[in-house]
């Protein structure tokens, strides 16, 4: 009976996993499908899962500035950085990724000469962006459309910081060759006459265990590194492959020795399928404050992030959690002016969740995790 039963639940299991591959490609480089042979945090987050179809999540949970005043490409939600989105593919899909139904069921769709122009204009227009940031997709899977971006951003005077953010490193890092690291590296320029006046470009790396760090990825980011390229490392956190003491101080010690500066840790954002990736926003400050002994120099930003942009917490944060509809929200009052981000935004109206306190600041509800083991249902 026993045998019948794990047959029914095995068979059910195989059938869920072909349904979110009918809804959500897989894809996977040559370098990544070795490494995940070899680590099982490394093939969980790209190997498709039953738990995907689990009904769980929003398509598009931040989503909405993607095509700023009509510009395919621009994204605007902050006073003073700007995002492009010149190319929207990857070399291998995370299965937690939050723009999933933009990459792992969409088109690899791309900003065009006449985008990229338009938004570059509506960049010039405002000395209020001092930052850009180049996202994706992934923008080194096209290095020279990457070119074309940079070679435009760089010249407008008020930007003072571009920035790039990546994993394909990760997932081919053989294509970080030295003339890449070379033709990234021309868009910085220090004035020692007037410093403010300087432009830095940096990489921000994205990258969740330790067993990603190989030694062919380590001396890809070394390249850059070598070439005066600030390297930030961005970690997603991931229940069961790097929400353990152990795991993250160990994956903080290797960025720290090998020269990566660590920057954001983000809470896994609550996008379809991503239910079982998905911990309590309070086992991030736990961890956190676990980790807080060991060396000051530098230690992640813990952020969550919902459409109206990110919400820093650190250990000792307390959080303030309502229910709606049955399930666990995180109410906050943000740092945010509603008229500022309905402006920068080009929207009329907040997105769901959201609301305005009396002080003019928008509220924002978020969907927490949780730290039980996921069951199939």
């Amino acid at each position: 009976m026993n045998n019948v039963t794990n047959e029914k639940v095995h068979r059910t299991e195989r059938e869920m996993v072909l349904d979110v591959i009918g809804k959500f490609r897989t894809k996977m480089s040559p370098a990544l499908s070795r490494l995940a042979k070899q680590s099982d945090p490394v093939a969980k987050q790209f190997i498709p899962s039953p738990y995907e179809a689990l009904d769980f999540g929003t398509e598009k949970p931040f989503e909405e500035g993607k095509n700023n005043h009509g510009i395919y490409g621009l994204e605007r939600v902050y006073e003073d950085r700007a995002v492009l989105t010149p190319y929207f593919e990857c070399s291998a899909y995370c299965r937690y990724c939050f723009k999933k139904s933009r990459t792992l069921a969409g088109s690899a769709k791309r900003m065009s000469d006449e985008d990229i122009d338009k938004a570059i204009r509506f960049i010039e227009s405002d000395s209020r962006i001092r930052t850009v940031l180049i996202t994706g997709g992934d923008p080194l899977v096209d290095p020279r459309l990457l070119e074309k971006v940079l070679d435009k951003v760089f010249p407008i005077p008020h930007i003072r910081n571009i920035r790039i953010g990546t994993r394909n490193i990760l997932f081919s890092p053989e294509k970080v060759t030295p003339d890449l690291a070379k033709m990234i590296a021309c868009y910085q320029q220090i004035d020692y006459d007037e410093p403010r006046k300087s432009k830095n470009i940096s990489i921000g790396l994205s990258l969740n265990h330790v067993d990603e760090l190989t030694p062919e990825v380590v001396r890809a980011y070394q390249r850059l590194i070598r070439e005066g390229i600030t390297v930030r490392g961005q970690v997603v956190l991931l229940k069961g492959i790097n929400d353990s003491v152990s795991a993250m101080r160990e994956l903080l010690e290797t960025f720290l020795c090998t020269g990566i500066v660590p920057y954001y840790l983000f809470h896994c954002m609550p996008v379809v399928g991503a239910k079982h990736f998905r911990t309590s926003v309070q086992k991030g400050l736990d961890l956190l404050q676990e980790l807080s002994p060991y060396s000051g120099t530098t230690t992640f930003q813990y952020v969550y992030v919902t459409p109206i942009g990110k919400h820093r917490i650190a250990p000792g944060h307390q959080l303030e959690y309502v229910k709606i509809d049955g399930s666990r929200y995180i109410r906050s009052t943000t740092p945010y002016k509603a008229a500022d981000f309905l402006e920068f935004s080009d929207n009329k109206e907040l997105p769901p969740l959201h609301g305005i306190n009396e002080e003019g600041y928008i509220t924002s509800h978020y969907l927490d995790g949780h730290d039980e083991e996921e069951i199939l249902a």
